[in-house]
């Protein structure tokens, strides 16, 4: 008899094979999925630092990022009880600093991120980050800070300069 096919024996060694092979791979995987979402929530974040400072500059007009809890609202408000992780907002801010008035334009959104991250910031930038329209820095002083992202073990620094530029540094949490 012409026999085809496989043999149990065979078919567990692949099994066996295939586990090892996943119990190796499934770490690694880990670390890429955390360090994927530390570069696109920090990506997010500078993206929207850069905005504020290029409309600020181009409107003539303070524009303010600042935190909040209710991103996806009718009529979204900045938030000083809120997490960074919550969400924040980018808007001409015209009138109280840090704070959307009536007549205040808002430019970005930006919806709650994983729960899987932590964004902290000094007490500079502890409620807002404005930039005034010469694209200088403002947080609570006009001294500048940074916003701390972290992911696991893994951890990037957005270090605000008083001129308002942005620079990025790999740490751990």
């Amino acid at each position: 008899m012409n026999g085809r096919g496989f043999t149990l024996v065979e078919l567990l060694v692949v099994l066996v094979v295939g586990a090892i092979l996943l119990a190796i791979a499934i770490p690694s995987y880990a670390f890429l999925v955390n360090s994927s979402r530390l570069a696109a929530v920090t990506n997010d974040l500078v993206t929207a630092l850069h905005l504020a400072r290029s409309e600020a500059i181009k409107r003539r007009m303070r524009v303010t990022v600042c935190k909040t809890s209710n991103a996806m609202a009718d009529t979204p408000v900045c938030d000083t009880t809120a997490s960074w992780q919550q969400g924040w907002l980018v808007f001409v801010d015209g009138e109280t600093k840090g704070v959307i008035d009536s007549g205040d334009t808002l430019l970005r959104v930006q919806d709650r991120v994983s729960p899987a991250v932590t964004i902290t910031t000094g007490t500079n930038y502890g409620s807002f980050i404005s930039y005034r329209p010469s694209g200088v820095s403002q947080g609570s002083n006009v001294a500048n800070g940074t916003v701390y992202v972290c992911v696991a073990s893994i951890r990037r620094d957005i270090i605000i300069s008083t001129t308002g530029r942005i620079r990025l540094d790999t740490n751990t949490c």
